[in-house]
């Protein structure tokens, strides 16, 4: 009898070992990363077409689908994960999406908005205990634009959860977890206190918060190192410094979404802030003061002016900067409202540099007495981003820039006329792994190809170039054909190779369906050698997005 009981104990104690090992076996695949099944129909019938490991559930498809053979419209997704909370209280689930999602936590439905939607965000907050929790999310996209997110929050930070780390790297668990009422800290020498020292620390503060709809701008003014997040969106990335005032635009619809920044300090003192501010209309030049001639460090003085009009006469401009050895960083966003030729004056006592859009248009970094210099550029209809750059040695200080419209140049040589190419045409090559390309029948001429990304350069990653044959030496303005339902990426990256210079231009592909897009009005030897080029390197979370190849048009200007 006794050894019966005993067998039954055993057998007993066995099943326990097996139904344990298999839970660790469950939260060791499904906790680093979510579990995507994939399905060729929007109601999650039948068998997935392909199933993939997704870092984040962040999708922002356009009039594109996820991938692997998945179509862009009538498909669905269902994805899993034990997601480890690291403290008890309430947590808020936040879901954006078009079109439908259906989200349990723990196996119990929380959002149910099983439904057609444009893009909407749905919130529940729970009271969940520390540890794991098994989370699924249930997607489908209808037709038309397809987007997928999910957000989780504590809601028992009613601010900024601030996480911070005695190490520069946001490495192992934080030592102390708080809530901060605003990121703005002038830390100094000492640190944020808590065991944290004055130097090689690290937080990340994160948040839900309600926008308006409209355009925001972002400013993290750090020292040493910042990264931004907007609904997992990198818009600011000064990870390696230098210490400054950085600033990115993300456009925002109605709702609540998720913020984050990761800040890294190193030595000295520090520093970190971080502002938003609606950009609609918004012109004025940002003005950055430092307290040195060369632009080092942290500036002293921040402020903004409508105009850049100045004749300080050798006084200071402001607190905390002297009156001589100084100078000034100025940044705008400004509107064009009628592509053409505009004439960039500068007035510098002593060293000026002009920007337009990444490029170089006046480069007059010296000492001298008040010059003027000017420059006529082609601008497309749109917005611009532009940067003043000056210094004052000693003596005198004054500083005029202005952008005036109308103005005709000296005409250059006269191409003879556009030249288009595609994919099907000499002169258009292509690189990377071969089972990489696929093939779209909507490109330009009816064909094009399609490529998922990669996060950085890689040995296999693809790339495509064209290398077009001009008439004439000249301006040429250069279009990209976007084709429908093909590219979801909102980073790809041309290169445009002309007259012996390189410029990159970044294009959100997913906005644009059948249409040509601009890329800039460049200058061509047109000797050979001079192309345009595109990969599938974006930056984004690894397949998260599809870039297409498609047409390239040069149009004389």
């Amino acid at each position: 009898m006794k050894r019966s009981h005993l067998h039954v104990a055993l057998l007993l104690l066995a099943c326990v070992i097996v139904s344990l090992a298999g839970a660790s076996s469950v939260n060791a695949q499904t906790a680093s990363a979510w579990t995507g099944f994939y399905f060729n129909n929007k109601n999650l019938q039948g068998s997935p077409v392909f199933t993939r490991d997704d870092a984040n559930l962040d999708f922002v498809w356009g009039g594109g689908g996820p991938g692997g053979g998945i179509p862009s419209a009538n498909f669905s997704a269902r994805w899993l994960r034990w997601v480890y909370l690291d403290k008890a209280g309430n947590w808020t689930f936040t879901t954006i999406t078009d079109d439908g999602v259906r989200l349990f936590v723990d196996d119990n439905l929380v959002i149910d908005q099983w439904r057609d939607q444009n893009p909407t965000a749905h919130a529940t907050t729970l009271n969940l205990t520390l540890g794991f929790h098994l989370v699924k999310m249930e997607y489908y996209n209808a037709e038309g634009t397809a987007e997928a997110r999910l957000q989780i929050a504590s809601a028992s930070y009613p601010d900024w959860r601030g996480e911070y780390y005695n190490n520069p790297d946001l490495a192992g668990s934080p030592v102390f977890i708080r809530n901060d009422s605003a990121i703005n800290f002038n830390f100094g020498a000492g640190g944020p206190g808590g065991g944290i020292p004055g130097s090689h620390f690290s937080v990340r503060w994160s948040r839900t918060q309600y926008f308006a709809a409209g355009t925001y701008r972002f400013t993290a003014n750090v020292a040493s190192g910042a990264r931004v997040w907007v609904d997992n969106q990198l818009i600011i990335d000064r990870w390696a410094g230098p210490a400054g005032a950085w600033t990115g635009d993300i456009a925002l619809f109605e709702g609540n979404h998720f913020v984050k920044l990761e800040y890294a300090h190193r030595t000295g003192n520090a520093l970190a802030v971080l502002t938003y501010t609606t950009i609609a209309g918004l012109e004025a030049w940002h003005g950055e003061y430092f307290n040195n001639p060369d632009l080092i460090g942290a500036p002293t003085l921040f402020r903004d002016d409508t105009d850049l009009n100045f004749n300080w006469n050798g006084n200071s401009p402001g607190v905390g900067i002297p009156g001589t050895n100084w100078s000034a960083r100025f940044t705008a966003r400004k509107t064009t409202h009628t592509a053409g030729y505009y004439t960039v004056t500068a007035t510098s006592d002593d060293g000026v540099r002009v920007w337009v859009d990444g490029n170089i248009l006046i480069n007059q970094w010296r000492d001298q007495s008040p010059t003027t210099y000017a420059v006529t550029v082609y601008l497309n209809a749109g917005a611009h981003d532009w940067r003043v750059e000056y210094y004052q040695r000693a003596s005198g200080s004054l500083l005029r820039a202005q952008i005036t419209s109308g103005v005709t140049p000296p005409p250059p040589p006269q191409p003879g006329g556009e030249v288009i190419m595609d994919v099907q045409l000499p002169g258009f090559s292509k690189g990377g792994t071969e089972s990489g390309w696929h093939t779209a029948p909507n490109g330009y001429g009816g064909y094009a190809l399609w490529t998922e990304n990669n996060t950085y350069a890689a040995p296999y990653y693809n790339w495509g170039r064209y290398y077009p044959t001009l008439p004439a030496p000249g301006y040429y303005e250069v279009f990209a054909w976007m084709p429908a339902n093909v590219a979801t990426t909102r980073s790809a990256r041309y290169w445009i190779a002309h007259g012996g210079a390189y410029d990159q231009r970044r294009l959100a592909q997913g906005l644009y369906a059948n249409q040509w897009v601009s890329l800039g009005v460049y200058y061509f030897h047109a000797r050979g050698g001079e192309y345009v080029s595109l990969s599938d390197v974006t930056y984004e979370p690894f397949l998260a997005s599809t870039i297409a190849f498609s047409g390239v048009k040069f149009v004389p200007r």
